[in-house]
């Protein structure tokens, strides 16, 4: 039997190739919520998707990411899910038509607004800390996924 010299310092698995691929399938998603964001996709609002695929994108860096850009990632999360819950960007209403009753959404635009650049910003930070850390693409100081 062969003896192995295994002592964890260097890897016999490389997961690059899926991580990348898992960057990818995400960035896929972003594009598809931020094109409609007020439609909806699987029973809820696509802005709601946007912030789930940018949680996703940051769970895919944030081991690498310092102890202050964890923080600041996962503060403006909560502070964008909190916008979410409070339920201040649309509202149900029911309208009375010719034909009859009607249920529409009406959107509170300053909040949207507000979620929107939140959202855009927070997007923006993660793939920098991720093109920072190296999980993007190879650059000459650090080496990247490749």
């Amino acid at each position: 039997m062969a003896e192995t010299n295994f002592s964890g310092r260097d890897s016999e698995w490389n997961e690059a190739s899926f991580k990348s691929r898992r960057l990818n399938d995400i960035q896929e998603l972003i594009n598809f919520y931020k094109m409609q964001l007020l439609s909806k996709s699987n029973g809820e609002w696509n802005f709601m998707g946007w912030h789930k695929a940018i949680d996703l994108l940051y769970g895919e860096g944030q081991s690498k990411y310092g102890d202050k850009e964890k923080r600041e990632v996962l503060g403006q999360l909560e502070i964008a899910r909190k916008l979410i819950r409070s339920k201040n960007i649309c509202v149900k209403k029911t309208i009375n038509t010719i034909s009859g009753k009607k249920t529409v959404f009406e959107f509170n635009d300053d909040v949207f607004e507000k979620l929107y650049s939140l959202l855009y910003s927070i997007e923006m930070k993660v793939k920098d800390y991720n093109d920072k850390h190296g999980l993007t693409t190879k650059n000459k100081e650090y080496s990247g996924l490749f």
